[in-house]
């Protein structure tokens, strides 16, 4: 199930645990959004956590990829036209990891 979370909460709860919690949040919505389109990403989400907290860039860059993978069949299963952001998200995972998780949240909150 997605969940409509506040783009700001996301982005200041993460600043104020120092990234423990966007590495819940990068758990758990890999998990809702496996629940949601019924299929396994090409990254699974322990997988996914366990490379953001060893190798960071790598396992965001993984999580942006896969993020907008399944992004986009929940989008092509409810009819909505799909966008193709794994480039910007492959960028923002290995450059700026508190930019992507904003902008993977904001478009969850359009389908929520």
């Amino acid at each position: 199930m997605l969940t409509n979370r506040s783009v700001v909460a996301v982005i200041l709860l993460t600043v104020i645990t120092c990234g423990i919690y966007g590495l819940y949040w990068v758990y758990d919505t890999m998990n809702s959004l496996e629940q949601t389109t019924g299929q396994q990403s090409s990254v699974n989400a322990i997988a996914c956590l366990l490379l953001c907290i060893f190798v960071a860039p790598v396992g965001f860059i993984l999580f942006g990829m896969g993020a907008d993978e399944q992004i986009n069949m929940i989008k092509a299963q409810r009819g909505i036209p799909t966008t193709d952001n794994k480039v910007m998200y492959m960028i923002l995972g290995f450059f700026l990891p508190i930019v992507l998780l904003p902008m993977v949240q904001d478009e969850i909150n359009k389908l929520a």
